[in-house]
């Protein structure tokens, strides 16, 4: 069981017109890609029955191993989530599934984030399809497509720790009263131990990742497990965390070929407003 990494999102830079909705709501397509989970946007003016999809367009056969769904609200409704493909926008030629359906996780603080992972495949256009009981209005901070998520060798240690935060927006009106904007989902922190890594490489891979992320300047997407398999994912292999690095990390050595690194600390996104 390993723990890895996504950096390089394949959407940036996609025109809102990339995105399609089954239901046609086209108005907020370009928040699907803006790199703010805090932004949503809406699958559907209206509450829609079962079935609703959203096919991106890459503009070019490119592989893809993972996707990831942030700020969702898909954890209600016995919601699944099934990723296939084509190599072409009706889904008539090269088609396949990349991962049957999944149950999204309903147990916080892991039902707001979504990974999906399976075996790279080299397609042009993806379609997620979102099966769930009754009617909904889907709502998606962000999408993020990865070519390749980077497993990191060892897991982190006895030690790690992880606390939350709901920042309220705070004001008071001129009648005394005070109002609150609360957020939909908590913001997690996550403190991640690594104790007696054996040799140089194993100490490399963590400042590597710290330094693909630039000390934090880059949103990085941590995946709890990496499992690569089309079949349905279960709950652990669904969880995930939107956030950035802490902007320094070090490393001492402890005995022979033995190391320890120090300030391997995630924070998440901020999130939508909410109740």
């Amino acid at each position: 069981m390993s723990s890895g990494y996504g950096i390089t999102n394949l959407l940036t830079g996609l025109a809102a017109s990339a995105f399609t909705w089954s239901s046609g709501y086209t108005t907020d397509r370009d928040k699907l890609n803006d790199g703010k989970q805090d932004e949503v946007a809406a699958g559907s003016s209206s509450a829609q029955a079962s079935g609703q999809t959203l096919t991106v367009n890459l503009g070019s056969a490119q592989a893809v191993a993972a996707i990831a769904l942030l700020s969702h609200n898909l954890a209600t409704g016995a919601c699944t989530v099934a990723v296939t493909y084509a190599d072409d926008a009706g889904f008539t030629t090269g088609t396949g599934t990349a991962k049957a359906a999944s149950t999204i996780n309903t147990s916080a603080p892991h039902d707001k984030d979504t990974v999906l992972q399976f075996p790279s495949v080299t397609k042009q256009y993806w379609r997620l399809t979102f099966m769930h009981t009754g009617t909904k209005t889907l709502r998606l901070g962000e999408v993020l497509f990865f070519g390749s998520l980077t497993t990191l060798s060892r897991q982190s240690a006895y030690g790690d720790g992880e606390s939350s935060v709901f920042p309220q927006n705070r004001v008071r009106t001129d009648t005394g009263a005070e109002r609150a904007t609360v957020l939909a989902a908590e913001i997690r922190t996550k403190r991640l131990d690594y104790k007696d890594l054996r040799g140089t490489s194993e100490r490399d891979e963590l400042m590597g990742m710290w330094r693909a992320a630039l000390g934090g300047a880059r949103n990085l997407l941590f995946v709890d497990l990496i499992s690569s398999s089309a079949t349905a994912a279960a709950a652990e292999e669904m969880q995930c965390m939107w956030a950035k690095l802490a902007p320094s990390m070090g490393w001492t050595q402890d005995d022979y070929a033995l190391f320890t690194i120090t300030g391997v600390t995630l924070t998440g996104l901020g999130r939508e407003a909410g109740s």
